[in-house]
């Protein structure tokens, strides 16, 4: 764990105050969920919620079948790393900084030529991007990369799917 030399005192209602560093360096906004985790019985955690982080083996079959039919590579990121890839080994790598401040300025990524999916990891034409908004609320992204001249031949079967993850995400 980082120590950051930051104190605050609890206020007579229970609150504490998050520095705007700290807010600002993990993308936090007003009226976002935080998890809370007691680890023992004097170290409280503080973690981004998000609906996108269920590691379940449903979802992990459903990206493989997809990814097959589409001829393509197929990833689903919360708001801070790949939960879930056909490319395992990228598979809870964080999102690179260029993706969080695209996705924190609502920009159309399928306007680029190539987008850092995470440090290691770049994604080069043609691919696609699909907010994953369930709730109403941005949580994630669905990013199909073909692997060949695929695209386009399956746009129904993309718009199915991000409807699909949206229910089962707001559901589950």
């Amino acid at each position: 764990m980082k120590t950051t030399g930051i104190t605050r005192r609890i206020d007579e209602l229970g609150r504490i105050v998050i520095p705007k560093e700290i807010r600002k360096n993990m993308h936090l906004k007003t009226g976002e969920l935080l998890e809370i985790f007691l680890n023992d019985g004097e170290t409280i955690t503080l973690r981004k919620h998000s609906i996108i982080d269920k590691k379940d083996e449903f979802l992990i079959k459903y990206v493989k079948a997809l990814a097959d039919k589409l001829k393509a590579n197929v990833y689903i990121t919360n708001l801070s790393d790949v939960a879930f890839s056909s490319n395992e080994e990228i598979i809870g790598e964080k999102i690179s900084s260029e993706l969080e401040d695209l996705l924190s300025n609502n920009t159309r990524f399928n306007n680029l030529d190539t987008i850092s999916l995470t440090a290691k990891k770049v994604i080069s034409k043609p691919f696609y991007v699909y907010q994953l908004s369930p709730n109403g609320d941005l949580s994630g992204l669905l990013i199909i990369e073909y692997k060949n001249n695929e695209e386009g031949k399956n746009e129904e079967l993309i718009k199915f799917s991000t409807a699909f993850l949206e229910e089962y995400f707001e559901n589950n």
